[in-house]
C-alpha cells in the first residue's frame, strides 16, 4: 500500500477509534519517520542469476539469502532504527529504558546502527538470542524494531522483483521473499487466501491451509476456526494440537488489500483471546513465546 494511502487510512481509524489513539499515533508517527527516509538496497541478497533459484523455490527455500546481509552496511536503515529510538524515548516508561540500553549497546560496539542490524540478521538466531540477552531488551521487542526500520527498503526489494514474484507459484506459508511466518491470513475466496509476512510485510496468494503448517494437524476438529467475532470479519484460525494461531480476515465480499500494521491493532482482542486460551502466534517457537511486545500496543489494555 502506498504510503498516501497508508496514512489516509490511518486518519480514518484514528477519527474511528478513539480508544486506540495513542497506539495508532505511535504508528503514525513511524509512517512520518518512512516518508522522510529513503531505503536501502537490499536486492544483493537475493542472486537472480543462480540457475538453481526456481528449483529451490519449488522446495519453498526463499529468495533472500540470510547471510547474505552481512554484505550490507545498510545506513538508511540504521538512520531509520535511530529515529525510532527518539520515538521510544518519547515515550516514556519502559519504552525509554529499553530505547537507552539498546543506545549503550550500540555505542560500546563502535559499529554504526546499520552495521550491527546487518550482521544480526546475517547470524543463526542463537546469536541474536545472545545479543537480546546482553541488551536486556527482549527478543520480540528487538525484531519488531528491525522490521519496522528495513520497512521500507523491503517495500523496494518487492517493487524490484515484482516481475519476477509475479510468475511464482508459492503454496507454501512463510513468505517467499524472507521465509518467516504469516502475520496475518486473508480470505479473498472460497478457494484462495492472501498471507502477509510478519517481518518483510510482503503478501503472496495460496490455497488454504490442509493442515497446520507448524505441526502438520489434518483433523478439521482440531485444526478449524476456533473463534470468530459476531460483529466483524476477522477471527482465530487455531490448532489445538500445537497451541498456535493466525489471525484470518474474511474480506470475501469487502475490499482487496489490507494493510497488516492496522489490522494488528485491530486484531488486539484476538490476540488477548487467544493468550487467554494458551495460544502463541503461528511460527514462533515454543521457546521463544513470548508477546511481541510492540510499543504502545502489547502494553495496551481496554
Amino acid at each position: 500500500m502506498e504510503s498516501a494511502g497508508r496514512d489516509r487510512l490511518l486518519a480514518e481509524h484514528i477519527r474511528a477509534r478513539p480508544h486506540l489513539r495513542d497506539i495508532f499515533q505511535f504508528y503514525e508517527k513511524i509512517e512520518e519517520i518512512w516518508n522522510t527516509s529513503h531505503p536501502d538496497d537490499l536486492l544483493a541478497l537475493v542472486d537472480l542469476r543462480d540457475a538453481s533459484l526456481r528449483e529451490r523455490l519449488s522446495r519453498g527455500v526463499p529468495l533472500v539469502d540470510r547471510p547474505a546481509f552481512a554484505r550490507l552496511a545498510l545506513p538508511q536503515t540504521g538512520q531509520q532504527f535511530r529515529k525510532i529510538m527518539t520515538v521510544m524515548r518519547q515515550g516514556g516508561g519502559e519504552r525509554e529504558q529499553y530505547a537507552n540500553r539498546i543506545a549503550t549497546f550500540m555505542r560500546n560496539g563502535r559499529k554504526s546502527e546499520g552495521e550491527v542490524i546487518a550482521e544480526l540478521l546475517s547470524r543463526e538466531d542463537g546469536h541474536f538470542d545472545a545479543i537480546s540477552e546482553t541488551m536486556e531488551v527482549p527478543r520480540p521487542l528487538l525484531v519488531y524494531l528491525l522490521k519496522m526500520s528495513l520497512r521500507i527498503s523491503f517495500e523496494r526489494l518487492h517493487e524490484t522483483l515484482i516481475a519476477f514474484l509475479r510468475t511464482l507459484e508459492w503454496e507454501y506459508t512463510h513468505c517467499p521473499v524472507c521465509g518467516a511466518p504469516p502475520v496475518i491470513g486473508q480470505a479473498v475466496s472460497n478457494d484462495r487466501r492472501r498471507y502477509y509476512c510478519f517481518f518483510c510485510s510482503f503478501h503472496w496468494e495460496s490455497s488454504p491451509m490442509a493442515g497446520c503448517p507448524s505441526c502438520g494437524e489434518t483433523d478439521s476438529e482440531l485444526f478449524n476456526l476456533l473463534y470468530k467475532h459476531p460483529n466483524e470479519h476477522q477471527g482465530i484460525l487455531a490448532c489445538e494440537t500445537c497451541r498456535t494461531y493466525l489471525k484470518m480476515v474474511d474480506q470475501r465480499a469487502g475490499p482487496d488489500l489490507l494493510n497488516p500494521d492496522i489490522q494488528e491493532v485491530l486484531g488486539l482482542h484476538l490476540d488477548m483471546a487467544a493468550g487467554e486460551l494458551g495460544l502463541r502466534p503461528l511460527g514462533q517457537p515454543l521457546v521463544q513465546a513470548e508477546i511481541i511486545r510492540r510499543p504502545g500496543i502489547d502494553d495496551y489494555r481496554p
